[in-house]
């Protein structure tokens, strides 16, 4: 298991849960076997995907606990779950996810979602359309990092800061943030080095925000 199934089975929090777009479905098998979920619906779009989690659902012996749909998003659940996880994918796509499944998500779901691009616009329509995010936590995979949000249903326009919009919710202060933080650094750094002079007062903004989250 990679680093980033790691941290996200570490926030895993059953009895039943979903994961959409679960590819070998070795997030969905880890959870049943650890005991931090019952049942799990392991959903993807394509039958390939979902031939290869049948193969890992199969070798691991969970065939009784872990479900294969073929699901385009949260479509095909069959009942409320108790947390849908929905990572390596864009965060424009996740929203476009959770958007047109919102009457899959019950009163007490928790989203467990890990964007590859566009966290900010995640974070935004979240904080839109009343969830929480409790807590952040960043992974590195590679020579990249995602963050990981555990988020709960809650009130909307809870007034997130711009710096966490941009750098995460209350995240996990550890090593890996750290290192998070110093990538974007660099990154922002770089790029205000190549930018043309009236695109430099905004790289400026993304900067002085970053060392806003490095003090919280």
């Amino acid at each position: 298991m990679n680093p980033r199934l790691a941290v996200l089975l570490s926030h895993v929090k059953g009895p039943i849960l979903a994961d959409v777009g679960c590819d070998h479905a070795l997030l969905a098998a880890a959870a049943v076997k650890t005991g931090r979920a019952r049942k799990v619906y392991a959903c993807d779009i394509a039958e390939g995907p979902l031939n290869r989690a049948r193969a890992t659902i199969s070798k691991e012996g969970v065939t009784d606990s872990v479900i294969p749909l073929l699901s385009d998003g949260l479509a095909a659940l069959p009942e409320f779950c108790d947390q849908i996880v929905i990572a390596g994918m864009g965060g424009e796509t996740i929203v476009e996810i959770l958007t047109a499944g919102s009457g899959k998500l019950g009163p007490g779901t928790r989203l467990l979602l890990s964007p590859h691009t566009k966290a900010w616009l995640l974070r935004q329509w979240l904080e839109e359309h009343g969830w929480i995010i409790c807590q952040e936590q960043f992974v590195q995979d590679r020579d990249r990092f995602y963050p990981v949000m555990d988020v709960r249903p809650g009130s909307t326009g809870s007034g997130l800061k711009p710096e966490e919009r941009l750098f995460g919710v209350s995240p996990l202060q550890d090593e890996t943030w750290s290192m998070y933080l110093d990538s974007e650094r660099t990154r922002l750094h770089q790029l205000l080095e190549r930018v043309p002079s009236p695109v430099k007062p905004g790289i400026r903004r993304q900067l002085e925000l970053l060392e806003k989250a490095a003090g919280q």
